[in-house]
């Protein structure tokens, strides 16, 4: 079952994880950080990033995610 968790970033903000068993999508993450320590603190296999939009906090992290994770950016 597909299961939709926030994952806490900046002050006001969420990156939403899209979540199916061990593997992954994350939705707008504007930051690396909580994105790699949600996905190490539970083991995920990160599958895609998916954008909404081109702001900063919606986009920022994505660089640094796939310096880490061979995966497509959809948006």
């Amino acid at each position: 079952m597909l299961r939709i968790e926030p994952i806490p970033a900046f002050q006001d903000n969420y990156i939403w994880c899209l979540r199916e068993g061990s593997r992954a999508a994350v939705v707008d993450p504007g930051d690396a950080t909580p994105v790699l320590q949600a996905i190490q603190n539970d083991e995920l296999e990160l599958g895609a990033i998916i954008i909404t939009h081109h702001h900063w906090d919606h986009v920022a992290g994505v660089e640094e995610l796939l310096q880490h994770f061979d995966v497509p950016v959809f948006g």
